[in-house]
């Protein structure tokens, strides 16, 4: 998410940091939520709009200390599985995170599903770690992003490009109908954000005090789990054609999602850290190809 700041409140003993894009100051991430009209973008169209992810990148950056010059090497960022496959989009997503920074000497965008693989496959020197199973056996990815469902069957390292997959299928589904029961029950508007971390709490604060949530709040959930394993049923049968099968992405952090992936795969595993770990694995990959031939 990212707001457009507002001027600072005289007497305030707090502040939030903001970035300046194209002449004008943002709040990123949940700091975006002080803004009157926060800004997301869950589809291609947030590759076209000049301003949200250079700000995205540029509010990273400053969190990290890293905005004045010091982030230099190999950028690695992700789309989609199929959106991958797009030279423009890749190219498109390059020239905005060209925009948010330009000190990299290069910028690779991969299939989001990749980012899976290597945050547990590359330590944080981009060197090969891990289990000999995700080196050398045939690896499926299940990334359950916001947005989409993306999925990877890798072999030896090696994607299949065939296998590579995008469904609009992502949390955003489900919890907008949690949001409209929610909203109902308690009166209170919750942006998606909210609803996601209420869902991860399983309780919701009304008036400062914590209040359950109403019977059968989590029926999408349940029901959009048994969508998605009858899609990867579609897409890969029994599973038994791979080793390892790792699931990832802020859905894997929503339990009746996994649980259902899981019944019909029990060889399934959620990879460490699962929100952040294709972020992870973008920066091993970049320390990779930051190193000397």
């Amino acid at each position: 998410m990212i707001g457009r700041a507002g001027k600072p409140v005289l007497g305030a003993v707090a502040k939030v940091e903001t970035v300046d894009h194209a002449g004008i100051p943002w709040w990123t991430g949940e700091d975006a939520l002080l803004a009157p009209t926060p800004i997301t973008f869950l589809a291609q169209d947030r590759l076209h709009d000049p301003i949200f992810v250079p700000s995205l990148v540029r509010g990273a950056l400053q969190r990290l200390g890293y905005l004045n010059g010091a982030a230099t090497g190999a950028c690695v960022s992700g789309l989609p599985a199929t959106w991958a496959a797009d030279l423009d989009k890749a190219k498109l997503l390059g020239e905005r995170l060209r925009t948010g920074h330009a000190g990299y000497t290069t910028i690779r965008v991969i299939p989001e599903p990749l980012g899976l693989l290597y945050a547990v496959a590359l330590d944080n020197h981009g060197q090969l770690v891990g289990d000999p199973g995700l080196l050398d056996g045939v690896v499926g990815i299940i990334d359950i992003g916001h947005h989409t469902l993306d999925l990877a069957v890798l072999r030896k390292l090696v994607p299949i490009p065939t296998s590579l997959d995008t469904y609009a299928l992502g949390t955003a589904r489900p919890l907008q109908q949690i949001r409209a029961q929610l909203s109902a029950v308690f009166d209170r508007e919750l942006s998606l954000f909210e609803v996601d971390q209420v869902v991860r709490a399983r309780s919701l604060v009304v008036a400062g005090k914590p209040r359950m949530l109403p019977a059968s709040w989590d029926a999408p959930l349940l029901q959009h789990g048994e969508v998605l394993a009858a899609r990867l049923t579609e897409a890969w049968g029994s599973g038994a054609q791979l080793d390892v099968i790792l699931i990832g992405g802020g859905g894997a952090e929503l339990l009746p999602l996994v649980a259902a992936i899981q019944e019909h795969y029990p060889h399934a595993q959620v990879v460490p850290k699962p929100q952040t770990a294709i972020a992870r694995g973008y920066a091993r990959l970049a320390r990779r190809l930051s190193q000397p031939k």
